[in-house]
Formats: structure tokens, C-alpha cells, sequence
């Protein structure tokens, strides 16, 4: 597929990530898009992807048949080649691979700009998102269409577009990074939803509590630790100094204040 004649799924993210003038030169054919033949972590994704499609197919349930290129009805510069397609879903699976330190939820939202595009082409209501962290069996979620993401996003895919077809270099586009971004952490997946509690009256207060007082109770594990090493093997319990460990029938350690007299 030519990438220089429409918008895909990885094109969708670049754009709302505010990465414009370096798209736009490789759409005009002034610089070639990055060659990716020798990267190895995304030819390890495209050679795994049969098998990830049929891991997810195990989990799931779902029938995955092989994938396909669409096209915008109204909007035909955006396109996508989707990763497969569950015909009893009516929706598309999207099959991504990546490290261990991160969860669905985070690559998900990383990706949300590639997936609503698609829904948005597809003419779809919802996706199937399916990752695998590491060397990990793939894990899949549901990610829900939200149409006000997607009418930012063929706002900023049109105006990106038109610098395309009419040769004006854009510059990056920063606000429309922090726009989407921020739509993002409101988009349902696995129809739960994301809450921002900092406006509601106890939440602010026991967040700083908390965030002041985990220095503190680092020191106090770290201690209990150095203390439950001191006591002896054949100890039941151990005390002194207001303190008093004491051993289950398990050889369990447990630290505790001693009560008062």
C-alpha cells in the first residue's frame, strides 16, 4: 500500500501526537519513511502476529479472518489495513506487541489515536485490542468508538491533509497532543471508564497523605525486616523495647507494638 496517498492507523497517531512536519515531508516525498526492515522488535511483531491471532481466537472465543483494507466512506483519504476481522463481532482485532513494563490499559490508551481512526473508517462501534507484554500470552480488551475523539481527530487529519494536497509545510502541532491525550484517559475500555477524583472534596487530602507518608512507611518495612532477622530460629516470640515478634505454626514472622501494662 502506498503511504503517500492517505492517512493510516500509525499516520492517525503522529498527527495527534503533534508530529506534523516530519509526517508531512514523507507524505510529499521529500524524506523516506523510516525503514523499519532492520528494527527487530517490529519484525518480531509482524512475524508472530499468526500466532498471536490464533492465542487470542483460544482466549476469546472469536474467529479471526485475515486482514483487510478500508477505506473512509466520506473522508477516502483515510484508510487502514486492519489486522483481522471477527465477522460474528462485525468489528476489527488490532494485534500489537511490545515490552513487559506497562499493561493493556496504558498500550490501549497509547495506541487510542491508530484505533479510533480505524473504528472511524470501519464505520464500527467498538475493537478488539490484543498485546503481548514480553514473551507473555496475548491479552485482549475491548476499546469503545467515542465520537468526540473521532471528530478531533478527522478535524486534525483534514487540516493535516490539506497541507498535504496543497505543498505547505505544517509546523508540529502541540496542542493537538495534549487535546488527544486528554480525550484518551475518558475513552471506555472494557466498558469501564477512567475518573479524575482530584475535584471531589477527601480525594486531594488523602493523596497527599499518602504521598507524604511513603518515605516513612518504606523505613518502617525496611526496619521490621532488620528485626524479624534478629530473632532465633527456635523463638516462638521475641520482644523487648515496646516491640514483640512472634512466630506462626507456618514460621511466619509477625511484628507488632506490645500492649501496654
Amino acid at each position: 500500500m502506498d503511504r503517500t496517498r492517505g492517512i493510516g492507523g500509525s499516520d492517525a497517531t503522529r498527527i495527534m501526537r503533534g508530529d506534523w512536519l516530519s509526517l508531512y515531508n514523507e507524505k510529499v516525498g521529500l524524506t523516506q519513511p523510516e525503514d523499519l526492515s532492520n528494527v527487530f522488535k517490529v519484525q518480531l511483531g509482524i512475524l508472530t502476529e499468526p500466532l498471536h491471532k490464533k492465542f487470542f481466537e483460544m482466549k476469546s472465543g472469536l474467529t479471526v479472518t485475515e486482514d483487510t483494507f478500508r477505506e473512509h466512506p466520506v473522508y477516502t483519504f483515510m484508510n487502514g489495513h486492519l489486522d483481522g476481522w471477527i465477522s460474528s463481532e462485525g468489528t476489527f482485532l488490532e494485534c500489537k506487541h511490545t515490552g513487559s513494563f506497562t499493561n493493556l490499559r496504558e498500550k490501549a490508551r497509547y495506541y487510542m489515536a491508530q484505533l479510533q481512526h480505524y473504528m472511524a473508517v470501519a464505520q464500527v462501534d467498538k475493537c478488539y485490542f490484543s498485546c503481548i507484554f514480553g514473551n507473555n500470552e496475548p491479552e485482549y480488551c475491548t476499546v469503545t468508538r467515542d465520537d468526540d475523539y473521532i471528530a478531533e481527530l478527522i478535524t486534525a487529519e483534514q487540516s493535516f491533509w490539506w497541507h498535504v494536497q496543497n505543498k505547505v509545510p505544517p509546523e508540529d502541532n502541540a496542542a493537538a497532543s495534549e487535546k488527544a491525550e486528554a480525550l484518551a484517559k475518558t475513552i471506555l475500555i472494557d466498558n469501564m471508564r477512567s475518573v479524575d477524583m482530584s475535584t471531589t472534596n477527601s480525594w486531594p487530602v488523602l493523596a497527599q497523605e499518602w504521598l507524604d507518608t511513603i518515605e516513612p512507611a518504606k523505613i518502617n518495612e525496611d526496619k521490621a525486616k532488620e528485626i524479624k532477622a534478629l530473632v532465633p530460629d527456635d523463638a516462638a516470640e521475641a520482644f523487648g523495647s515496646g516491640i514483640i515478634v512472634r512466630r506462626d505454626r507456618r514460621g511466619r514472622l509477625s511484628l507488632r507494638k506490645e500492649k501496654e501494662t
